[in-house]
């Protein structure tokens, strides 16, 4: 039997009302970076690799579409962050 392990390294939560959701064109989600560690994972030289899960409004993800992405992507570019 595998044991998993999974080791959260970071979670940013854009749904949280302390977030400026200017920064982001409005855009909310929450991100869990997470690594899995297990002796599989290790003798791959994997277990540094970082996942990323994100959480998002299905209205959001609707919304989601590789022209959306290159659209904020100049939008951030523009501002400069």
């Amino acid at each position: 039997l595998l044991r998993v392990q999974v080791r959260v390294e970071r979670i940013k939560n854009r749904m949280s009302d302390a977030y400026n959701a200017s920064e982001t064109a409005g855009y909310r989600d929450v991100c869990i970076n997470l690594r899995v560690i297990n002796p599989s994972a290790v003798a791959l030289g994997v277990e540094l690799h970082m996942c990323e899960v994100q959480l998002i409004l299905k209205g959001f993800a609707q919304l989601k579409t590789s022209d959306g992405h290159r659209r904020y992507v100049a939008l951030r570019n523009m501002r400069a962050t």
